[in-house]
């Protein structure tokens, strides 16, 4: 696993920053994060992939809003976002770090119980629609997030009236719709 040598050393450095790549935030906390492209063991009873855009929702990072709400319930989050990725990489097959992270990707995807995809307006996201389409057609695995304003909301709405999947607007009431479609209710 390739890192950047600051991220590596601040890892080093700091054992709250250790825990909490290894998904270990706190013994507190039910929730565990698992990032690409670590291998972990799952620990939670349910799982659930963050697709989508790494655009942030007003300076804030939507996947870190999210884990944060969860972090009392027994749920396993895969995260895609790397810290740690270089933008120089080269987005090809043979290039070991790449290739690496899609295939972590792809493979959490298919073990995960749930796929949240959120569409951010000021993207295209064409990865995201990819991913979006892979869990479309199994029934209960996808819920969609396209706000007013994303140029292929139109696609992404028909898609999901068509296969039954959950569509939303905005992320506002997420944390509640994963804890319900997980049956992880208090």
């Amino acid at each position: 696993m390739l890192r950047s040598g600051i991220y590596r050393a601040l890892i080093s450095l700091n054992p709250l920053l250790r825990r909490y790549n290894r998904g270990q935030m706190s013994s507190n906390h039910k929730s565990q994060i698992i990032r690409a492209p670590s291998e972990e063991p799952i620990t939670g009873t349910k799982s659930v992939f963050l697709a989508g855009t790494t655009t942030a929702v007003g300076n804030v990072d939507w996947r870190e809003k999210l884990s944060e709400s969860l972090v009392e319930h027994p749920i396993t989050i895969f995260n895609p976002n790397r810290p740690d990725w270089d933008s120089t990489w080269r987005e090809d097959i043979t290039f070991d770090p790449f290739r690496e992270q899609v295939l972590w990707e792809l493979d959490k995807q298919v073990k995960a119980d749930l796929v949240v995809v959120y569409f951010h307006p000021a993207t295209v996201a064409p990865i995201s629609l990819l991913e979006f389409g892979l869990s479309a057609r199994v029934p209960g695995k996808v819920i969609a997030i396209a706000p007013e304003g994303y140029s292929k909301r139109g696609n992404v709405e028909i898609v999901c009236q068509k296969h039954g999947i959950e569509f939303l607007d905005n992320i506002d009431n997420l944390h509640e719709i994963i804890l319900k479609k997980l049956s992880l209710n208090r």
